[in-house]
């Protein structure tokens, strides 16, 4: 999967400067709001646009990842806070020994299928 990324992108590159190298003679205005640039290569305008555009990509991708590693960070010590809360609740012993089902003779409790049924002697 790298390899072909990493193929798009040189083809890419090569198609971008075959079209910077084509168009570096005839110059274009750009306005933007009223505001006139001057006369630039269209090669040059086109080179610019693609440079622009990886470092928006950029900096949306490290501002990304930046926050993404700071919520790593917060589950790594939640995970490990609740390692250390497990470990210390198997370290300390049970205060009361599990108590044994009641042994009831009384006809009118209802069991609940699937419970324990003591034996009726």
């Amino acid at each position: 999967m790298l390899f072909l990324i990493l193929i798009l992108f040189m083809l890419a590159g090569v198609v971008l400067a075959v079209i910077t190298v084509e168009n570096l003679m005839p110059s274009v205005h750009l306005v933007l709001f009223g505001w006139q640039t001057p006369e630039l290569p269209v090669g040059l305008v086109v080179l610019s646009a693609f440079l622009l555009g990886a470092l928006l990509l950029y900096v949306v991708s490290f501002l990304s990842a930046w926050r993404d590693k700071s919520e790593l960070k917060k589950l790594h010590k939640r995970i490990s806070e609740l390692e250390q809360q497990q470990a210390m609740q198997q370290r300390v012993p049970a205060a009361q020994p599990p108590m044994a089902p009641p042994m009831h003779t009384n006809t009118s409790t209802l069991q609940m299928p699937g419970m324990f049924t003591p034996p009726k002697f």
